[in-house]
Protein backbone atom coordinates (compact mmCIF):
# COMPACT_ATOMS: atom_id res chain seq x y z
CA UNK A 1 0.00 0.00 0.00
CA UNK A 2 0.92 3.55 0.05
CA UNK A 3 2.93 4.93 2.25
CA UNK A 4 2.44 7.31 4.56
CA UNK A 5 3.43 10.72 4.57
CA UNK A 6 6.81 10.76 5.90
CA UNK A 7 8.18 13.79 8.02
CA UNK A 8 11.63 14.66 7.75
CA UNK A 9 13.61 16.63 10.80
CA UNK A 10 14.77 19.66 10.51
CA UNK A 11 18.25 18.68 12.27
CA UNK A 12 18.11 15.73 9.57
CA UNK A 13 20.02 18.09 7.10
CA UNK A 14 22.62 19.79 9.16
CA UNK A 15 23.41 16.12 11.20
CA UNK A 16 24.51 14.81 7.81
CA UNK A 17 26.65 17.66 6.88
CA UNK A 18 28.20 17.02 10.52
CA UNK A 19 28.71 13.34 9.54
CA UNK A 20 30.19 14.22 6.13
CA UNK A 21 32.36 16.74 7.44
CA UNK A 22 33.46 14.52 10.01
CA UNK A 23 34.88 12.36 7.48
CA UNK A 24 36.18 14.53 5.56
CA UNK A 25 38.49 15.57 8.84
CA UNK A 26 39.29 11.84 9.11
CA UNK A 27 40.56 11.39 5.92
CA UNK A 28 42.28 14.84 5.79
CA UNK A 29 44.34 13.80 9.30
CA UNK A 30 45.08 10.26 7.78
CA UNK A 31 46.89 12.07 4.83
CA UNK A 32 48.46 14.45 6.88
CA UNK A 33 50.21 12.50 9.02
CA UNK A 34 51.34 10.06 5.86
CA UNK A 35 52.81 13.19 4.58
CA UNK A 36 54.44 13.99 7.69
CA UNK A 37 55.72 10.56 8.08
CA UNK A 38 57.62 10.17 4.73
CA UNK A 39 59.03 13.63 5.85
CA UNK A 40 57.01 15.43 2.49
CA UNK A 41 55.70 17.41 4.85
CA UNK A 42 57.18 19.08 8.46
CA UNK A 43 55.94 17.87 11.81
CA UNK A 44 55.74 21.46 13.16
CA UNK A 45 54.15 24.28 11.21
CA UNK A 46 56.13 27.10 13.16
CA UNK A 47 59.63 28.56 12.31
CA UNK A 48 60.14 27.08 16.09
CA UNK A 49 59.46 23.37 16.93
CA UNK A 50 56.61 22.94 19.46
CA UNK A 51 56.83 21.25 22.59
CA UNK A 52 55.37 17.60 22.42
CA UNK A 53 51.85 19.06 24.14
CA UNK A 54 51.85 22.03 22.01
CA UNK A 55 51.54 19.88 18.73
CA UNK A 56 48.71 18.05 20.12
CA UNK A 57 47.03 21.21 20.84
CA UNK A 58 47.62 22.45 17.17
CA UNK A 59 46.47 18.77 15.56
CA UNK A 60 43.43 19.28 18.53
CA UNK A 61 42.38 22.93 16.89
CA UNK A 62 43.06 21.80 13.28
CA UNK A 63 41.36 18.56 13.18
CA UNK A 64 38.37 19.09 15.62
CA UNK A 65 37.11 22.08 13.30
CA UNK A 66 35.78 23.87 16.22
CA UNK A 67 37.40 23.72 19.56
CA UNK A 68 38.17 24.58 22.46
CA UNK A 69 41.27 24.83 24.40
CA UNK A 70 41.86 25.38 27.73
CA UNK A 71 45.73 25.23 28.75
CA UNK A 72 46.91 27.36 31.59
CA UNK A 73 48.53 30.39 31.48
CA UNK A 74 51.89 30.35 29.89
CA UNK A 75 51.27 27.03 28.02
CA UNK A 76 51.22 28.58 24.64
CA UNK A 77 47.87 28.87 23.82
CA UNK A 78 48.44 31.85 21.15
CA UNK A 79 51.31 30.03 19.56
CA UNK A 80 48.93 26.58 18.93
CA UNK A 81 46.38 28.32 17.17
CA UNK A 82 48.81 30.38 15.16
CA UNK A 83 50.30 26.75 14.30
CA UNK A 84 46.77 25.27 13.38
CA UNK A 85 45.93 28.16 11.71
CA UNK A 86 48.97 27.29 9.52
CA UNK A 87 48.73 23.97 8.89
CA UNK A 88 44.97 24.40 7.80
CA UNK A 89 46.51 26.71 5.52
CA UNK A 90 48.81 24.16 4.14
CA UNK A 91 46.18 21.79 4.29
CA UNK A 92 44.79 24.23 1.45
CA UNK A 93 41.06 24.44 4.03
CA UNK A 94 42.10 28.04 4.99
CA UNK A 95 42.73 31.42 3.15
CA UNK A 96 41.51 34.01 5.92
CA UNK A 97 41.32 33.55 9.94
CA UNK A 98 40.27 36.21 12.27
CA UNK A 99 41.69 36.47 15.47
CA UNK A 100 39.17 38.29 17.94
CA UNK A 101 41.13 39.21 21.18
CA UNK A 102 41.17 41.92 23.77
CA UNK A 103 42.68 45.21 22.68
CA UNK A 104 45.96 44.86 24.95
CA UNK A 105 46.73 41.68 23.42
CA UNK A 106 46.85 42.87 19.73
CA UNK A 107 50.62 43.42 19.40
CA UNK A 108 51.27 40.40 20.84
CA UNK A 109 49.38 38.49 18.46
CA UNK A 110 51.36 40.64 15.79
CA UNK A 111 54.77 39.70 17.68
CA UNK A 112 53.82 35.56 17.70
CA UNK A 113 52.61 35.15 14.46
CA UNK A 114 56.10 37.27 12.91
CA UNK A 115 58.21 35.10 15.20
CA UNK A 116 56.36 32.19 14.46
CA UNK A 117 55.49 32.13 10.98
CA UNK A 118 56.36 33.56 7.16
CA UNK A 119 52.37 34.17 6.80
CA UNK A 120 50.99 37.83 5.99
CA UNK A 121 49.01 39.35 8.44
CA UNK A 122 47.37 42.84 9.48
CA UNK A 123 46.19 44.66 12.57
CA UNK A 124 42.69 46.75 12.53
CA UNK A 125 42.39 49.96 13.99
CA UNK A 126 41.09 53.19 13.38
CA UNK A 127 37.36 54.46 12.09
CA UNK A 128 34.67 52.31 10.44
CA UNK A 129 35.71 53.49 6.98
CA UNK A 130 38.99 52.35 7.55
CA UNK A 131 38.59 49.29 8.84
CA UNK A 132 35.86 47.36 6.52
CA UNK A 133 38.61 48.35 3.99
CA UNK A 134 41.22 46.13 5.61
CA UNK A 135 38.30 43.48 5.54
CA UNK A 136 37.99 43.95 1.74
CA UNK A 137 41.87 43.92 1.51
CA UNK A 138 41.96 40.67 2.94
CA UNK A 139 39.78 39.03 1.03
CA UNK A 140 41.78 38.52 -2.01
CA UNK A 141 39.85 36.50 -5.24
CA UNK A 142 39.64 32.45 -3.61
CA UNK A 143 42.60 31.01 -4.48
CA UNK A 144 44.06 32.96 -6.49
CA UNK A 145 45.31 35.20 -3.11
CA UNK A 146 48.45 37.28 -3.64
CA UNK A 147 51.18 37.24 -1.66
CA UNK A 148 50.18 40.92 0.08
CA UNK A 149 46.93 39.14 0.99
CA UNK A 150 46.82 39.12 4.75
CA UNK A 151 46.31 35.66 6.04
CA UNK A 152 45.41 36.45 10.02
CA UNK A 153 43.23 39.53 10.43
CA UNK A 154 43.51 40.66 14.19
CA UNK A 155 40.62 42.69 15.72
CA UNK A 156 39.38 43.41 19.34
CA UNK A 157 36.35 42.44 20.62
CA UNK A 158 35.21 45.56 20.80
CA UNK A 159 35.12 46.31 16.98
CA UNK A 160 33.03 43.34 16.96
CA UNK A 161 29.75 45.23 18.09
CA UNK A 162 29.75 47.48 14.99
CA UNK A 163 31.83 45.13 12.58
CA UNK A 164 30.65 41.36 12.63
CA UNK A 165 28.00 41.64 10.08
CA UNK A 166 30.50 43.29 7.97
CA UNK A 167 33.12 40.98 8.58
CA UNK A 168 31.06 38.07 7.40
CA UNK A 169 30.64 39.59 3.76
CA UNK A 170 33.52 41.24 3.51
CA UNK A 171 36.46 38.94 4.78
CA UNK A 172 34.52 35.28 5.12
CA UNK A 173 36.80 34.51 6.96
CA UNK A 174 37.87 30.52 7.34
CA UNK A 175 38.91 30.45 11.00
CA UNK A 176 37.51 32.65 14.24
CA UNK A 177 39.61 32.68 16.98
CA UNK A 178 38.47 34.10 20.15
CA UNK A 179 41.32 34.50 22.63
CA UNK A 180 40.90 34.96 26.45
CA UNK A 181 37.57 33.74 25.24
CA UNK A 182 36.03 34.21 28.88
CA UNK A 183 35.20 37.64 27.83
CA UNK A 184 32.49 36.70 26.01
CA UNK A 185 30.27 34.91 28.71
CA UNK A 186 31.28 37.55 31.05
CA UNK A 187 31.10 41.02 29.42
CA UNK A 188 27.78 43.05 28.23
CA UNK A 189 25.25 40.80 26.00
CA UNK A 190 25.75 42.85 23.91
CA UNK A 191 29.11 41.76 22.66
CA UNK A 192 28.44 38.26 23.40
CA UNK A 193 25.38 38.30 20.72
CA UNK A 194 27.71 40.27 18.13
CA UNK A 195 30.25 37.55 18.69
CA UNK A 196 27.75 34.56 17.84
CA UNK A 197 27.08 36.32 14.83
CA UNK A 198 30.21 35.71 13.17
CA UNK A 199 30.36 32.78 10.82
CA UNK A 200 32.92 30.75 9.65
CA UNK A 201 33.68 26.72 9.12
CA UNK A 202 36.29 26.62 11.88
CA UNK A 203 36.41 28.42 15.27
CA UNK A 204 38.81 27.48 18.16
CA UNK A 205 38.27 29.30 21.48
CA UNK A 206 40.75 30.06 23.68
CA UNK A 207 41.14 30.84 27.41
CA UNK A 208 42.45 29.63 30.56
CA UNK A 209 39.64 29.63 32.82
CA UNK A 210 36.72 27.90 30.73
CA UNK A 211 34.65 28.23 34.67
CA UNK A 212 35.12 31.28 36.64
CA UNK A 213 32.42 31.26 38.51
CA UNK A 214 28.89 29.38 37.10
CA UNK A 215 28.90 26.63 34.74
CA UNK A 216 26.59 28.24 32.32
CA UNK A 217 29.85 30.15 31.22
CA UNK A 218 30.88 26.53 29.58
CA UNK A 219 27.57 26.60 27.86
CA UNK A 220 28.17 29.90 26.09
CA UNK A 221 31.40 28.88 25.21
CA UNK A 222 30.12 25.47 23.18
CA UNK A 223 26.85 27.36 22.28
CA UNK A 224 29.24 29.61 20.04
CA UNK A 225 31.13 26.06 18.97
CA UNK A 226 28.41 23.77 18.52
CA UNK A 227 24.88 24.76 19.73
CA UNK A 228 23.43 21.18 19.44
CA UNK A 229 25.93 19.81 21.75
CA UNK A 230 25.00 20.80 25.08
CA UNK A 231 21.11 21.16 23.43
CA UNK A 232 18.95 24.04 24.87
CA UNK A 233 20.03 26.05 27.87
CA UNK A 234 17.12 24.94 30.11
CA UNK A 235 17.36 21.22 29.74
CA UNK A 236 21.46 21.70 30.44
CA UNK A 237 20.73 23.62 33.84
CA UNK A 238 18.53 20.63 34.88
CA UNK A 239 20.84 18.14 33.41
CA UNK A 240 24.11 20.04 35.41
CA UNK A 241 23.08 21.95 38.38
CA UNK A 242 22.58 20.71 41.80
CA UNK A 243 20.19 23.86 42.71
CA UNK A 244 19.56 24.13 46.81
CA UNK A 245 16.59 25.96 48.23
CA UNK A 246 17.20 29.13 47.84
Amino acid sequence: GAVPALRLSQELAPWLEGRRQAAERKQLRRDYELKVQSGEWPAHETKVPLFPYQREGMLHLAFTERALLADEMGLGKTIQAIAACALLHRLGQAARVLVVTPASLKTEWEEQIQRFTELPYQLVFGARVKRLQAYNTAQGSGAGVSPAQPFFTIVNYEQMLADALEVNQRLRPDIVVLDEAQRIKNWSTKTTQAIKRLRSRYAFILTGTPIENRIDELYSLMDFLNPSLLGPLFRFNQEYYDLDDR
